[in-house]
């Protein structure tokens, strides 16, 4: 699973209402910004978070890119910078710009639990199950009672064919019933990660 930070408040989306209704005519190559009018205030960290998720939601895939580029520049310290970003590259398929942007997450955040998930998530889609373990690994080290890291690392295991601990770990997360639907689907999968350590 995909690890995400904790939805903004409700009255940033009243805002995000605003800013899209005043600035969703302008194309991200127009000189003018269409974040900064008159005497308000710069957005937010949240707020670009925020309306890059809509853009990307409703399929205005340059925009949304033009937001995260702006969350980028604008707030490196914020980790939805790095997250959201990844998660809407992931979206459009673009499993090796996510990673590429979880890496620069984790130079600004060494060790954060949440960029390490994600990160493994990515690598797994790609195919690249030594390196989604060894993220797994330390996302679970980070915080073993994570439910998400438990069943991520679990999965790893079991698709590596230690189904012993795949199904102690899935176990403290899942009944008894999805820990064996669990490990049934893993060994069916296996096979696509025979080669997952050549390079790609």
């Amino acid at each position: 699973m995909i690890h995400r930070q904790s939805r903004p408040m409700w009255t940033v989306t009243l805002l995000l209402g605003a800013l899209l209704s005043a600035g969703c005519t302008s194309t991200p190559d127009k000189d003018l910004d269409w974040f900064d009018g008159g005497d308000m205030k710069p957005a937010s960290a949240e707020t670009l978070q925020l309306t890059a998720r809509v853009l990307a939601s409703k399929g205005e895939t340059a925009r949304a890119e033009f937001v995260l580029d702006r969350l980028q520049r604008d707030y490196p310290d914020f980790l939805g910078t790095y997250t959201e970003a990844a998660e809407i590259l992931l979206s459009n398929g673009r499993v090796k710009n996510a990673i590429s942007r979880l890496d620069r997450g984790l130079q600004q955040f060494p060790g954060n639990g949440v960029l390490l998930n994600n990160r493994g998530m990515c690598h797994l889609l790609d195919g690249r199950l030594t390196e989604a373990t060894g993220d797994f690994e330390a996302a679970y080290a980070c915080d073993p009672a994570d439910a998400d890291y438990v069943a991520n690392l679990a999965l790893v295991r079991a698709l590596a064919g230690n189904e012993s601990e795949a199904a102690l770990l899935w176990g403290r997360v899942v009944s008894g019933s999805d820990v064996d639907r669990n490990l049934e689907i893993a060994r069916k999968s296996r096979p696509k990660f025979a080669n997952a350590s050549a390079p790609k």
